[in-house]
């Protein structure tokens, strides 16, 4: 019995890594799908071969992210195989079947905490990483750059942005020679958003403009000030 109490303790620590994982591959620019996907790809080891796995493979910060997911994803396999024979190996058939019932309840309730915490861990996890690993206010993806810093970019707005709740027509961007390409919105697009378009908290931006001033416009209200 207490072998399945630690296998339900394992995953629910690999579940914590891949929501990590998944969080901090988001801060580099991937979107919020790819991240998670490409999370439980390295820590599981499977290894799809994909258009956004060559994107992590030539990005530093996530090769690095990757190399620590795989290395903990092997570690964490060895427990929950080591775990699941120890809970067998010299259990009855009652005792086996125990054993099944209960990972069930605890899995059933591991999964339910989930999905019911799984947004406000992430976004703790969010606010834990993103001076860390960035070193930025704004989390951003360079897509195409020009002369003198300016370029187009790819960035998400975070929950402490000066710009939440705004709408666009009172950010005054021309002042700062920033142009709104298009906001993502979970799975919709929307190409040149009209003014009255109000900004959220996880909304992704593709923005013209120079990188430093991006990070002015959309980083939190003291960045600037």
């Amino acid at each position: 019995m207490a072998s399945m109490f630690v296998l339900v303790v394992v995953i629910a620590v690999a579940w914590a890594i891949i929501t990590v994982g998944a969080t901090a591959y988001e801060l580099t620019g991937l979107d919020r799908e790819a991240a998670k996907f490409q999370a439980l790809s390295a820590f599981t080891g499977t290894g799809f071969t994909t258009r956004i796995s060559e994107l992590v493979v030539r990005h530093p910060t996530r090769r690095r992210i990757t190399s620590v997911l795989i290395i903990l994803g092997y570690g964490g396999t060895a427990t929950v195989v080591a775990s699941l024979l120890a809970s067998f190996a010299e259990a009855s058939t009652l005792q086996a079947v125990e054993n099944v019932l209960v990972f069930g309840v605890l899995a059933s309730i591991a999964y339910w905490a989930g999905n019911r915490w799984g947004t406000a861990a992430s976004d703790a996890f969010r606010r834990f990483l993103t001076p860390r690993l960035t070193g930025e206010s704004v989390p951003h993806e360079e897509l195409l750059l020009y002369k003198r810093g300016y370029g187009i970019t790819r960035i998400e707005v975070p929950a402490d942005s000066r710009v939440v709740g705004k709408r666009l027509r009172d950010l005054d961007l021309r002042s700062s020679h920033i142009q709104i390409i298009a906001v993502e919105e979970y799975n919709d697009v929307h190409p040149i958003p009209n003014p009255d378009w109000r900004f959220e908290a996880g909304h992704h931006l593709i923005v013209y403009g120079r990188i430093a001033e991006v990070q002015d416009a959309f980083g939190p209200p003291n960045a600037a000030d």
